[in-house]
C-alpha cells in the first residue's frame, strides 16, 4: 500500500473533487480531456486500472457468465410471483437477459475496481451524492447503458459499494443535489435517434401505417434483419407476403416507486461478498419497465398491430434494447411460435465474453443464423454476412489509405475499458507518425459515428496531436470513403474488417492485446491472417507494411497465400452469398421445419 493518504475521486463531476489536498482518481474516466487545465495542476495520481489477470481471465469471465445465469433463474421465479405470472425462464431471458448480464458485469467492475484501489492506496475520505429519491433505477435497458456513463449515477453506485464494504475506514462526505431527481435523469437518457431525410421519413411513416393492413396474421414477422433494406423487401416478397416496415412505438414510461421496490427482492441468505452485493442491488437497479411498468409494457405489446400467429419471428437487432418487441416475442414464444435470430456484427463465435452462447439472442432463440460458423452447435446455422448482402464494398486501386477508428467505450465492461482505450488512442498516433510524409498526405482518419456522444473529445485530441491529419468526423458515408481508398486499416477487431475481407478489399489490421480476447476455436483462423500480414502486432509494423507495398498493394493482396488465408477466414466468419434472398428464405424455412420436428419428437416422448 502506498504511504501517502489521498482523497478519493470516483467520477469526473468536479463537485466531488478536492483541490487543496492530495487526491486519488479512481480511473482515467475522471480526467476529461477538455478539463486537463484543471486536473493537471492537482496533486493527483490515478489508481491502477482494474484489469483481469491473464491467468484468471477465463475463469473470471466464466464466473460472471455463470452468476448471470444463476441470477436469471432466481429473478424469473421472483418476477413470476411478483407479477402473478407463470412464464418460463426463456421468456424472462428474452425480456431482460441483456440487462441482467450488463448489471452483473457493471457491478463486478465497480466492486472490484474500488476494492483494488482501497487495498493499494491510503484513502482518507470521499464525497458521495444524495438527492432525495434519486436512485439507480432506469426506465429501460437502453437507459441503463447510458446511465453507466453518467457521473452522478456512478458516484451513487460507488457509494453503495463503499457502504457495503463497511469494514473500510473511509470518511464519507455528503453533497446534496436538490436539483436532481429520477425524472430529470431518465429524461436525459432518451435513446439517440438518427434524423432521417424528410422524404425517407415520410415514406417510412406512410408504410408503417398503411402496409400492416395488408398483413396476414400468419405472415412471418421479419424486422431488422440486418440485410440492406431492398434485400429485406425482396425477402418478404420471396416468403409470399406483403413487405412491411415494422417499428416499435415509443415505450410508455412509468414513475419509479420506492414502495414497490421495497416489496421486491432476491434471496440473499447464504451468499457473501460480491455474490451477496450484486443480489442486494437488483431491487434498486432493475429497470422500471420490468417492475413498476411491467403491466403497462405487456398491454402496449399486446396492442401492437403485428401478426397474431406468425409463421416465425426473425431479427438480427431488435433482441437487445427494444422492450416492446421483446415483450411481444416472449409472449409469442410461450405460445410456440418459432423464434429465429441472426448475427449482428462481429464478436459472435469469436469473442471470449461477447461471443459466449449464453447471451439471450443465442440462448433464448430456437435457431441462430451466423455469418459462417457453427462452433459444433446444431442451434447455429451457417449463413452469410447479412450487412453487405448483394452490395459488396468496392475500392479505388490508386486511392488513399483509410484508418477506421473505434469510439470510447460505454463503461459496461468487466475490466477498465477506459484505460485500455487510452492505450488504443496512443497506438493510433504511433501509426500515423510511422507513416512516411508522402503517405500521410493520402491518409484519412475516420472517426466512429458515435464519437460525439462520448466525452473522449476525439477531434480535439487528434487536432492537438497532429493538426495536419485529414480527419473525417463521421459525416461521410463509410461506403464512399472505402470506395475512394486503395487500402483500409482497422485498428480494432471490427465488423468492418469482416465486410472488407468478404468484399476482397485490401485490409490491414492491428490492435492492442493480440488474440487475448478470442475464443480458442477462433485463434487458428486469426493466426492465418497474421501469417500473411493482414493482421500485424503493432502500429509500427502496420505502417511499415503499408510503406513496403504502397505503390503496388495488389502484389501483396492478390498473392496466393493472402487470398487463401482470406478465403478460409471468410468461409468461417464472413461468408459471401451470390443469391442472399433465396439463401435466407431457404435457411429460415428449413430452420422452422427442423424446429417443428424437434418439438414433435419431444411431444411424442
Amino acid at each position: 500500500m502506498l504511504d501517502q493518504t489521498r482523497y478519493l475521486i470516483t467520477t469526473a463531476d468536479e463537485r466531488t473533487w478536492k483541490f487543496d489536498q492530495p487526491v486519488l482518481f479512481l480511473g482515467e474516466w475522471c480526467r476529461l480531456y477538455e478539463r486537463k487545465s484543471v486536473w493537471s495542476k492537482m496533486d493527483a495520481v490515478v489508481a491502477s486500472p482494474f484489469i483481469l489477470k491473464p491467468e484468471r481471465k477465463v475463469s473470471d469471465i466464466d464466473y460472471v457468465q455463470g452468476l448471470s445465469n444463476e441470477l436469471l433463474i432466481e429473478i424469473s421465479a421472483v418476477l413470476n410471483v411478483f407479477h402473478g405470472t407463470n412464464y418460463s425462464i426463456r421468456y424472462w431471458n428474452i425480456l431482460l437477459g441483456h440487462w441482467l448480464k450488463r448489471h452483473v458485469a457493471v457491478c463486478f467492475n465497480r466492486y472490484f475496481t474500488l476494492q483494488q484501489a482501497l487495498s493499494k492506496y491510503k484513502v482518507s475520505a470521499t464525497t458521495i451524492f444524495e438527492a432525495g429519491e434519486y436512485g439507480l433505477a432506469t426506465s429501460d435497458s437502453f437507459s441503463f447503458i447510458l446511465a453507466c456513463n453518467d457521473d452522478i449515477w456512478n458516484n451513487i453506485l460507488y457509494s453503495r459499494v463503499l457502504k457495503y464494504m463497511n469494514e473500510v475506514e473511509v470518511e464519507i462526505e455528503i453533497d446534496s443535489l436538490t436539483e436532481c431527481s429520477n425524472t430529470t435523469f431518465l429524461q436525459a437518457t432518451k435513446p439517440f435517434i438518427k434524423q432521417r431525410s424528410g422524404i425517407k421519413q415520410i415514406i417510412k411513416t406512410i408504410g408503417s401505417s398503411f402496409l400492416p393492413k395488408l398483413c396476414r396474421n400468419s405472415d412471418a414477422f421479419v424486422v431488422n434483419s440486418y440485410m440492406p433494406r431492398w434485400q429485406d423487401i425482396k425477402l418478404q416478397l420471396a416468403l409470399g407476403q406483403c413487405p412491411q416496415i415494422w417499428q416499435s412505438p415509443p415505450l410508455q414510461s412509468v414513475p419509479i416507486s420506492l414502495e414497490i421496490r421495497r416489496r421486491f427482492s432476491l434471496g440473499q441468505t447464504g451468499h457473501v461478498g460480491f455474490d451477496h452485493f450484486v443480489r442486494s442491488l437488483i431491487s434498486e437497479m432493475i429497470p422500471a419497465c420490468y417492475l413498476e411498468g411491467y403491466s403497462t409494457l405487456c398491454k402496449q405489446a399486446e396492442s401492437l398491430p403485428w401478426p397474431k400467429t406468425p409463421k416465425f419471428i426473425f431479427t438480427s437487432n431488435s433482441f437487445d434494447a427494444d422492450e416492446l418487441f421483446k415483450a411481444w416475442v416472449g409472449n409469442k414464444v410461450e405460445q410456440g411460435v418459432p423464434y429465429l435470430t441472426g448475427q449482428h456484427g462481429n464478436n459472435y463465435g469469436t469473442h471470449c465474453y461477447f461471443g459466449n452462447p449464453t447471451w439471450p439472442e443465442q440462448a433464448a432463440a430456437d435457431k441462430f443464423l451466423t455469418w459462417g460458423w457453427d462452433n459444433n452447435d446444431t442451434k447455429n446455422i451457417p449463413a452469410f454476412i447479412f450487412k453487405i448482402a448483394g452490395s459488396p464494398r468496392v475500392r479505388k486501386p490508386r486511392g488513399g489509405v483509410l484508418l477506421v477508428e473505434l469510439h470510447a467505450p460505454h463503461l459496461l465492461d468487466i475490466e477498465d475499458s477506459y484505460y485500455q482505450f487510452g492505450i488504443y488512442q496512443k497506438e493510433q498516433f504511433r501509426f500515423v507518425e510511422e507513416l512516411p510524409e508522402s503517405i500521410q498526405k493520402d491518409l484519412t482518419v475516420r472517426l466512429h459515428g458515435a464519437w460525439p456522444k462520448t466525452r473522449w473529445a476525439d477531434d480535439r485530441r487528434w487536432s492537438d496531436h497532429r493538426r495536419s491529419v485529414h480527419l473525417e468526423t463521421g459525416t461521410e458515408s463509410i461506403v464512399k470513403l472505402i470506395k475512394n481508398s486503395r487500402l483500409v486499416v482497422y485498428s480494432y477487431d471490427s465488423t468492418g474488417m469482416l465486410e472488407t475481407l468478404a468484399s476482397n478489399i485490401p485490409t490491414l489490421c492491428f490492435w492492442h492485446g493480440g488474440f487475448d480476447h478470442l475464443l480458442p476455436s477462433a485463434k487458428p483462423y486469426y493466426q492465418q491472417l497474421k501469417n500473411v500480414s493482414i493482421i500485424v502486432d503493432t502500429p509500427e509494423q502496420a505502417a511499415q507494411h503499408i510503406s513496403q507495398y504502397w505503390d503496388n498493394i495488389d502484389s501483396w493482396w492478390l498473392s496466393p497465400s493472402v487470398q487463401t488465408a482470406r478465403k478460409q477466414f471468410c468461409d468461417k466468419y464472413a461468408r459471401g452469398e451470390r443469391y442472399p434472398v433465396y439463401k435466407m428464405r431457404q435457411l429460415l424455412l428449413a430452420a422452422v421445419l427442423d424446429n417443428n420436428k424437434q418439438l414433435n419428437k419431444l411431444g411424442n416422448r
